[in-house]
């Protein structure tokens, strides 16, 4: 009887903390429910982590779309996150979701975090500032001094410049993606009867140019521009709305 009574409580103990613990219910294969207990956790502290982790258990929960979402938004919070950033690669390549194309801001963040490189290079101007000040003051070799100091602030300045243009948060606008399953379509005109430009797969990315009421003016990965419908559409700010 003991016996029973203790396996019955051991068994309440671990429904317990699978209840209260997103990682535990992930752990036990339980993704719909590790999701579940993370979606309102995010709400009240969205994280770039959080969200990324969210994306994985959609994704085995076998959610492509909110998967997709997910990873989006974490990019989003940040740009330099690798594992969220290769997740969702692959899961765009396996949805065909169409993604803008590769550029040098690629291959910068792959290398240094945006605000890394920004934060080195603000380091290396202020210190060929310092630099200067102390070559004016030099007896000797002033001059090499001097143009060491400047060769700093130049790639200080590049390197601002560099981790300032890498941060899309910067340049994105107002980021978006394709919320309905059966994806969207990109019309000419904000009417159901005009022509369609594309057909975009849910998940897709797109960058809204101007919220018009039930529709949405926006440019795409590949440098189109058209309008969809609002509704399928959800801002990967947090908390913003269009």
């Amino acid at each position: 009887m003991k016996l029973r009574i203790l396996v019955a409580l051991g068994c309440c103990m671990a429904a317990t903390a699978l209840a209260d613990d997103p990682k535990a219910a992930f752990d036990a294969g339980n993704y719909a429910e590790a999701a579940k207990q993370l979606e309102p956790k995010l709400e009240t502290a969205p994280s770039a982590e959080g969200y990324y982790n969210l994306g994985l258990a959609h994704e085995k929960a076998g959610d492509a779309t909110k998967a997709a979402f997910d990873y989006e938004r974490a990019l989003w919070l940040d740009p330099g996150l690798k594992p969220a950033a290769n997740a969702f690669a692959k899961l765009a390549a396996a949805q065909k979701i169409p993604l803008p194309p590769h550029t040098w801001r690629d291959d910068v963040r792959a290398v240094a975090h945006p605000e890394t490189v920004l934060v080195l290079g603000s380091t290396l101007i202020w210190a060929g500032a310092f630099g200067l000040l102390f070559a004016s003051q030099a007896q000797r070799r002033r001059g090499a001094w001097s143009a060491l100091a400047m060769f700093g602030i130049l790639a200080g300045m590049a390197l601002a410049a560099a981790g300032w243009l890498t941060d899309v948060r910067l340049f994105a606008g107002r980021p978006a993606m394709v919320n309905a399953k059966d994806g969207a379509d990109v019309l000419t005109e904000p009417a159901n009867n005009s022509s369609p430009i594309l057909s975009l797969p849910a998940g897709s990315p797109v960058n809204v140019i101007s919220p018009r009421g039930s529709w949405a003016y926006v440019d795409l990965a590949g440098g189109a521009k058209g309008w969809v419908q609002t509704e399928k559409l959800t801002p990967l700010v947090p908390g913003e709305t269009l």
